[in-house]
């Protein structure tokens, strides 16, 4: 099977507070692929950037939901193929990372997934050959 990419970058700093209507608050990216198309989310990077100062350490938590509805799209970052010589379309529609209306989701614990780390260092989490998250 062919691999795909896709990265985001959310906007200058996000609060705490569930997204809802346009208002995407915390919400900075949302993947998504065709609910028969089968694929799976493989890998995993975070991290904090800040400019040119050293970021003031704290602990982070990023919370993954699953979406129910995509919601209005505004911006959204097309998947690239890591293997230029493999199929180079998919059934992944891309990465939303702009909305007039969020998407549908449980916006509070527990998560699907939570990524812990602190802000003056990064998370790298590979999924393949452990969990693979659908």
């Amino acid at each position: 099977m062919a691999r795909f990419l896709s990265t985001a970058e959310s906007v200058a700093a996000i609060n705490a507070t569930a997204p809802t209507g346009a208002t995407a608050n915390a919400l900075f990216a949302n993947l998504n692929a065709s609910a028969t198309a089968g694929y799976k989310l493989r890998r995993v990077t975070i991290g904090v950037r800040a400019g040119a100062a050293v970021p003031t350490s704290q602990q982070l938590t990023v919370g993954m939901v699953r979406t129910t509805a995509r919601g209005t799209a505004t911006t959204t970052n097309a998947p690239k193929a890591m293997d230029p010589n493999s199929l180079q379309t998919s059934s992944i529609t891309g990465l939303d990372v702009a909305w007039s209306a969020v998407p549908t989701a449980t916006w509070t614990a527990p998560y699907l997934y939570e990524i812990s780390f602190n802000s003056q260092s990064g998370a790298d989490l590979p999924f393949e050959l452990l969990e693979e998250l659908i």
